[in-house]
C-alpha cells in the first residue's frame, strides 16, 4: 500500500514517536490484515483510517480482507477520542463513503452493541457515527433508528443518557415527518426528561419537536403546540445554567403567543429578550462544545433578526396586532430552527452533484408557509398604498387586502371581511393568468386560494403578489454561493465599531437582501422588467434609475417592506437614492452605472466617496450598488466576486465609513453567445 509508505515517511519527517514508526511498519508486514485490525482498534486507529482513505483516493486496489480488518478494528475501538478522529477521517472521503458507507455503519452498530454495557459513553460515539451515515442516506436508517430506541430508562447509564437527546433530536429533524418513526422517538425523549443527566437536553429537544409539529397544524392546534413548546423551553432554561438556546426559542415563542392574544406588553418584552439574546448568541456559540457536524449555522441569526423586525413593526402601529402576524412570527421562528439545526453529517459527500452539504430539518409546514405568505402580501399592499405614487390604484389595493383577510386562518370572531363564494372550478381564465403571470403564487397557495385572490384584480396587483411569493421562495432557497457571499461580507465588517447589537442585526438583513438580489439577477432570464440588463444598441445604455427601481421594489417585496424610501432629500446636504429605515437607525444606498471600467478599484475610485458620505450622521455602514454596463467578451465575474467590503475615511476625519459594494452585471449576453 503506497499510502502506508507515505504515512511512514510523513511520521519520520515529523519526529513521530518510535511506537508510531513500529506500528506503521507492521502495516506493511506480510500479515497486513491483522496489523490493520490491531492498529484500527488501538490508540493510533485514526492513522490506519487515514492510510486507507489515501489509498482509495490514489486509486489503489485494497484487498477485501484488509477492508474487513479495518472495519472490525474501528468497531472494536476503545478510545472515544480516537474513534471520533477515525470516523472523521473516513467520513471525509467521498470514495470511502460511496463504496463502504453501509459496511462502516454496520461496524459502528456492532461497536455500539458491544460497548453499551461496559463503555456506554463510547457506545454513544459509535451510534453517532452510524446516525450521520443514515441521515445522508449513505446507510439504511432502520437499524440505526432501532438502536436509538430505549426499552427502559430507569437503569440507563448517565453518560449514555447525556448524549442521547441530541442524537434523537437529529433523528427527528430527519425523519420526524414519518409518524411511524417519530412516535417511538418522541416517547423516548419524553422518558429522558426524567433522567437527571439528560433532562435539560431532552426537554429542549422535546420542545423543538412540538414546534416542528405546529408548523403544519390548524390555528387552534398550532397555538396549543406552541404554548406547550414554550413551557418546555422555560423548563430547559431553568434547569441548566447558560441555556441561551432555550431562552432564545422561548422568547420567539412568546412573540407568537403575544400576537395571538393581542398583548402589546408581551410583544415588547419578547422583542427586548430576542434582541438581547442575539447579542449573546455569537459568544455562546463560540464557547459551546458541539461536534462540527452539528454546529448551528450562523445564518440562523438572520432569521431571528427578522423576528425582531416583525416585533418592531407591531410596536410602531397603534392598531392591535394582526392575526396574520402570528403566522409571520411562527414562520421566522421556523426558519431560525431550520438554519440553526442544519448539519453537515458526512463532509466527504459535500462536493458531490445533487448532494446538499448541509442537511436541514424536514418540516411539513404548508399551512404556516401559506399564512406567512399572506401576511407578507398584506404588508406589501400596505407599503404600496403608502407610496406617494402607488403602482396600482386604491380600489385594487383595497380589494387585495379584503381577499387576503378572507383567506387568513383566523378564528371566526376575528374576521371582518365578507366571505365570498368559493371560486368556480371552471374559472379557467383566472387559472391561465396565474400560470402565465404568477406561477410562484399558484405553487405556494394552491389553485383554489390563488384563484380567489387573483380573480378580478389587474395585472399590476397580480405582479405585486407574485413578486412577494417569488421573494419568499428565493429567500428560503439561498444556496451555498449566497451563503459564502454573505459570510464574506460579514467577515469584512468585523472591524467596524458600529457593527454590533441592533445595528448589526438590521444591517445583516439588508446584506442578505443584497446577496439574494445579486444571485437572482445573476441567474434570471432577462425579460420583462429585467430587460435593462440585456445588451443595448450604441447610445441607448440604460440609466441607473432602472437598477434603483428594481432594487427598491425587491426590498419592498421582502422582509423590509414598509421601510424603503427613494430619492430622499436632506441627507448629507444631498439626495440619497434609497433609504432604509429602522426607526432611528438608517442605512443609505447609492446606485450608479458604469460604462467603461468596472474593475473593483475603478468603481471605488469613482463612486465610494459619495456613497460613504451619506453615513455621516448615522451608523457608519452603507451600500453602493453599481450597474456594470461594460462589455463582457469572455464571460462575467462569479457571484462571490459581485460584492465586497471597502472603507473610506474623509480627509481630517478619524472615523472609517464601511461600504458594501455590489455589482449587478448588465449588457450581458447568454452563455452560448460566447461560443465561436
Amino acid at each position: 500500500m503506497n499510502a502506508l509508505d507515505d504515512l511512514l515517511a510523513e511520521a519520520a519527517e515529523t519526529d513521530a514517536t518510535p511506537s508510531l514508526t513500529v506500528l506503521l511498519r507492521d502495516l506493511i508486514a506480510e500479515d497486513l490484515a491483522t496489523a490493520v485490525r490491531d492498529t484500527a482498534a488501538g490508540p493510533l486507529g485514526h492513522l490506519a483510517c487515514r492510510a486507507t482513505v489515501r489509498a482509495l483516493e490514489d486509486g489503489e486496489a485494497l484487498e477485501p480482507a484488509t477492508i474487513e480488518a479495518l472495519l472490525a478494528g474501528v468497531g472494536s475501538q476503545r478510545s472515544l477520542l480516537t474513534l471520533n478522529d477515525a470516523i472523521e477521517a473516513l467520513l471525509g472521503s467521498e470514495q470511502f463513503v460511496n463504496q463502504l458507507g453501509q459496511r462502516l455503519c454496520d461496524a459502528l452498530l456492532r461497536g455500539h452493541a458491544s460497548t453499551l454495557d461496559d463503555r456506554p459513553f463510547l457506545a454513544a460515539g459509535h451510534l453517532e457515527g452510524a446516525l450521520r451515515l443514515a441521515i445522508v442516506g449513505a446507510a439504511r436508517p432502520i437499524r440505526v433508528i432501532g438502536a436509538l430506541e430505549l426499552d427502559d430508562v430507569s437503569h440507563i447509564d448517565p453518560e449514555y443518557a447525556e448524549r442521547l437527546p441530541r442524537l434523537i433530536g437529529a433523528a427527528l429533524d430527519r425523519w420526524g415527518a414519518d409518524e411511524a418513526v417519530a412516535l417511538t422517538l418522541r416517547q423516548d425523549l419524553d422518558s429522558l426528561r426524567s433522567v437527571p443527566d439528560a433532562a435539560a437536553d431532552a426537554t429542549f429537544e422535546y420542545g423543538l419537536d412540538l414546534l416542528r409539529q405546529a408548523a403544519n397544524a390548524q390555528a387552534t392546534t398550532a397555538l396549543d403546540l406552541i404554548i406547550r413548546a414554550r413551557e418546555q423551553m422555560a423548563t430547559a432554561a431553568a434547569s441548566e445554567e447558560a441555556r441561551d438556546d432555550a431562552a432564545l426559542y422561548g422568547a420567539g415563542l412568546d412573540a407568537i403567543v403575544a400576537f395571538s392574544r393581542a398583548d402589546r406588553a408581551m410583544l415588547v418584552t419578547s422583542r427586548d429578550s430576542v434582541t438581547s439574546l442575539l447579542d449573546h448568541r455569537e459568544a455562546w456559540l463560540r464557547g459551546l462544545h458541539t461536534p462540527a457536524w452539528r454546529r448551528p449555522r450562523q445564518e440562523a441569526g438572520r432569521a431571528w433578526a427578522k423576528l425582531v423586525l416583525i416585533l418592531d413593526g407591531a410596536a410602531e402601529h397603534l392598531a392591535a396586532p394582526a392575526w396574520l402576524d402570528v403566522w409571520e412570527a411562527l414562520s421566522a421562528v421556523l426558519e431560525a430552527y431550520e438554519l440553526d439545526r442544519g448539519v453537515n453529517p458526512v463532509p466527504g459527500l459535500a462536493g458531490m452533484p445533487g448532494i446538499e452539504a448541509v442537511i436541514r430539518p424536514t418540516i411539513e409546514k404548508t399551512i404556516a408557509q401559506q399564512q406567512s405568505l399572506l401576511a407578507s402580501m398584506r404588508h406589501a399592499t400596505e407599503s404600496a398604498a403608502a407610496l406617494p405614487d402607488p403602482p396600482i390604484d386604491a380600489p385594487q389595493l383595497e380589494a387585495l387586502r379584503d381577499r387576503i383577510d378572507v383567506l387568513t386562518d383566523r378564528p371566526v370572531e376575528q374576521r371582518h371581511a365578507r366571505e365570498p363564494d368559493d371560486p368556480s372550478e371552471d374559472d379557467l381564465p383566472t387559472l391561465e393568468r396565474l400560470i402565465a403571470r404568477a406561477p410562484t403564487l399558484l405553487a405556494v397557495l394552491g389553485p383554489q386560494k390563488a384563484e380567489l385572490l387573483a380573480r378580478d384584480v389587474n395585472d399590476g396587483a397580480l405582479d405585486i403578489m407574485e413578486g412577494v411569493a417569488y421573494r419568499r421562495i428565493s429567500e428560503s432557497a439561498g444556496g451555498p454561493a449566497v451563503d459564502l457571499l454573505k459570510r464574506k461580507l460579514d467577515a469584512g465588517l468585523q472591524d467596524c465599531p458600529d457593527y454590533a447589537g441592533l445595528v448589526r442585526q438590521y444591517f445583516d438583513l439588508l446584506n442578505w437582501e443584497l446577496a439574494t438580489f445579486l444571485a437572482t439577477r445573476h441567474d434570471m432570464q432577462l425579460s420583462g422588467d429585467l430587460a435593462y440588463l440585456k445588451p443595448f444598441p450604441a447610445g441607448k445604455a440604460p440609466h441607473e434609475e432602472k437598477l434603483q427601481t428594481d432594487y427598491a421594489n425587491w426590498l419592498r417585496g421582502g422582509q423590509l417592506a414598509g421601510r424603503i424610501q427613494v430619492e430622499v432629500s436632506n441627507v448629507a446636504t444631498g439626495r440619497v437614492d434609497i433609504q432604509v429605515n429602522f426607526g432611528t437607525i438608517r442605512f443609505y444606498i447609492e446606485v450608479k452605472r458604469e460604462l467603461t471600467d468596472a474593475t473593483d478599484t475603478s468603481l471605488e475610485q469613482s463612486y465610494l466617496t459619495q456613497a460613504a458620505d451619506y453615513s455621516g450622521t448615522n451608523a457608519t455602514l452603507g451600500q453602493l450598488l453599481v450597474l456594470d454596463l461594460t462589455k463582457h467578451p469572455d464571460g462575467v465575474r462569479h457571484l462571490r466576486e459581485t460584492a465586497w467590503i471597502t472603507t473610506h475615511r474623509p480627509t481630517g476625519s478619524s472615523v472609517d465609513r464601511y461600504v458594501v459594494v455590489g455589482v449587478v452585471i448588465g449588457n450581458r449576453s447568454t452563455p452560448r453567445s460566447y461560443s465561436h
